[in-house]
């Protein structure tokens, strides 16, 4: 009986992961805004669930000290990634995750030290707190004010009362007690955390629809939305979308020199400077330090990158800097805004690379 309780759990934090990811409704390359912050947390935390199920059931089958402590410590992590999520949603300081990854290592290595009945009590504590944390949480607004919140906040409730009465239950009676085996048995905590992980996949799917899912503007994805877009503009008119990439070979030596804050001034004028010599084109920073720059072709490309250099070095006396960094482009040519994609995404995973060949 406990397997199949423990299979029952792992298909509830099957489920619940899956509905997650596909309520986001969007590709992952252009994934932002509340809505990618909920599906991050509570997917980690149902990932998170389906293993402790999985270790638990290792752990039936005799896995011993170590399928106990993945267990314990993918528990406590599970609930505490709601509390970490519903502190981002809330806006507030970000310190959820890395308490819940702290108390997950320590909680690792404790089962390791002391008893096994001692680290499922204090497994049990610790999932009292994140869940009354939690619970806390959802109940504070702006979140509380959004449809799927009462639900998570009821889930939680219960799911800490239950086990606030295994924690009394087994420090007062004992864990070989009958009370124990009848009320707070392994299968009963069992088949009460897949129901808890059904209604925290179900009310965590209605919280998220009711979320922005467009990419802040100043991030990333928020520009590669943006030159997607530009170059579905470009494609209506002409046959293929030109390409130019510029970027700034010393930029890690400026950061490095003087400040995050001054590389990031230095990308942003650069910018600007591409709209200004390139009338009528798109701009944006898809990738670390790097530029992209949408356009229909019409300016040859000596043109363009003399005109970039010129205005790009004319602005540097206006942010103070004594010096003009070298730029360096790359043009390319896409007939598709799949092939764009494809070029953004090379240049986020190696920037400046030849992943992709010129045209």
């Amino acid at each position: 009986m406990v397997v199949l309780d423990l299979l029952a759990a792992i298909a509830a934090a099957s489920v619940a992961g899956a509905a997650l990811f596909l309520a986001h409704g969007r590709h992952g390359d252009d994934r932002g805004g509340p809505r990618a912050e909920l599906v991050r947390y509570m997917g980690v935390a149902a990932l998170a669930a389906l293993a402790c199920s999985l270790a638990n059931v290792v752990e039936v089958a005799g896995g011993g000290t170590f399928a106990a402590a993945v267990g314990n410590a993918t528990n406590v992590v599970t609930v505490g990634l709601a509390w970490a999520g519903a502190r981002r949603l809330n806006a507030r300081r970000g310190i959820g995750a890395a308490t819940t990854g702290a108390v997950g290592i320590l909680m690792l290595a404790v089962t390791f030290v002391v008893p096994a009945d001692e680290a499922t009590l204090l497994k049990t504590a610790g999932l009292v707190v994140f869940a009354v944390l939690a619970a806390v949480e959802f109940a504070r607004r702006p979140v509380s004010d959004l449809a799927g919140a009462r639900i998570l906040v009821a889930t939680l409730v219960v799911f800490g009362a239950f086990n606030l009465y295994r924690l009394v239950v087994g420090v007062t009676a004992g864990m070989t007690s009958a009370l124990w085996h009848v009320t707070a048995s392994t299968q009963i905590t069992t088949l009460l955390s897949a129901l808890a992980i059904v209604g925290m996949g179900f009310g965590s799917v209605l919280l998220g629809r009711q979320l922005d899912d467009d990419p802040s503007p100043g991030t990333r994805a928020h520009d590669r939305r943006i030159l997607r877009l530009a170059a579905e503009d470009i494609l209506r008119d002409h046959e293929r979308v030109h390409v130019m990439i510029a970027r700034i070979p010393e930029i890690d030596l400026i950061r490095a020199a003087h400040s995050a804050g001054r590389a990031e001034e230095m990308i942003t004028v650069l910018v600007d400077a591409t709209h200004e010599a390139l009338p009528g084109s798109s701009s944006g920073v898809p990738a670390r330090d790097t530029v992209f720059v949408l356009h229909a072709g019409s300016t040859p490309r000596t043109e363009a990158e003399a005109a970039v250099r010129r205005i790009f070095a004319g602005q540097m006396p206006l942010i103070d800097y004594t010096d003009t960094p070298d730029v360096t482009f790359e043009h390319h040519t896409v007939v598709d805004v799949h092939d764009l994609s494809l070029l953004m995404e090379s240049r986020r995973l190696r920037p400046g690379s030849g992943a992709v060949p010129h045209v």
